[in-house]
């Protein structure tokens, strides 16, 4: 468990650094709306008897609404929902059926699509804002270390559940030492890449962004209890689906977008 999962980190970090300094607004767009793609596929797949074009309609949605927001900035995300969800509507009434029954599918796929896509697409904003590049890379390694602290230290010293009904697994001990990784490296990594953040304001950075990190996995944890699935997937090695290795992601990147925004880095 543990050999595989440095091994998946070893090989796709690099590629991951690659696209986000040297492929541009577009590449990084591209690498996002691939992400989400898969992550709609497997989040679908939880949803049994769910009818093939509400899947399609699922994934080709996640992807144009990135594809938009990396073209016209967030505000096209909003005007990019309204539309989906018209266009569900029209499927629900030309569809025939059970109505109610089409309405709860449609209802969970736009849930998906929210859940997945819309903090992705301020990845999308964030990487379009001067000197973008840098905070993907600070943003990202913030969560990861929190990630790569809790599973080590939870593994190792955890002894109080830190959330019993949701992850069993998870520990108090894991997540003050993935807070602790956090704070750590939001503080070394923004003097290595030169964003001008005080001592102080790099440490409050690290236990927010930290810790709307592990938010995020516990609402994973969430889903993945309601379906009875221990991983949304089984594509990266040691980490489980797509999904399952974004989780954190997806609560933390909103959090770090509006905190560059309100000017405080």
């Amino acid at each position: 468990m543990h050999g595989r999962r440095l091994l998946s980190a070893l090989l796709l970090v690099p590629l991951f650094l690659l696209v986000v300094v040297y492929g541009g607004e577009a590449g990084f767009a591209l690498l996002v709306m691939g992400v989400a793609a898969i992550s709609l596929v497997e989040f679908t797949r939880l949803l049994d008897h769910l009818p093939g074009v509400l899947k399609v309609l699922a994934v080709t949605g996640a992807v144009v609404l990135l594809g938009a927001t990396s073209v016209g900035g967030v505000e096209w995300f909003a005007m990019g929902v309204v539309l989906f969800l018209l266009l569900q509507l029209s499927w629900i009434v030309g569809s025939g059926g059970d109505i109610g029954a089409n309405l709860r599918w449609t209802a969970l796929c736009l849930l998906g699509v929210l859940y997945v896509a819309g903090p992705l697409s301020f990845g999308v904003a964030l990487r379009g804002m001067p000197g973008g590049e840098y905070y993907i890379l600070l943003a990202c390694g913030i969560v990861w270390a929190g990630d790569t602290g809790a599973f080590y230290i939870g593994s190792s010293l955890g002894r109080h559940p830190l959330a019993p009904r949701i992850s069993p697994q998870k520990s108090v001990e894991g997540g003050v030492g993935g807070l602790v990784a956090s704070i750590g490296v939001a503080w070394v990594l923004a003097k290595a890449l030169g964003i001008p953040l005080t001592f102080v304001s790099s440490l409050l950075l690290g236990a927010v962004i930290g810790g709307a990190g592990q938010v995020g996995d516990l609402i994973e944890s969430v889903i993945k209890r309601a379906f009875q699935v221990k991983d949304t997937g089984g594509l990266i090695p040691g980490h489980g689906g797509m999904l399952d290795r974004i989780d954190s992601l997806l609560f933390a990147i909103p959090v770090f977008y509006l905190w560059v925004r309100a000017g405080w880095i």
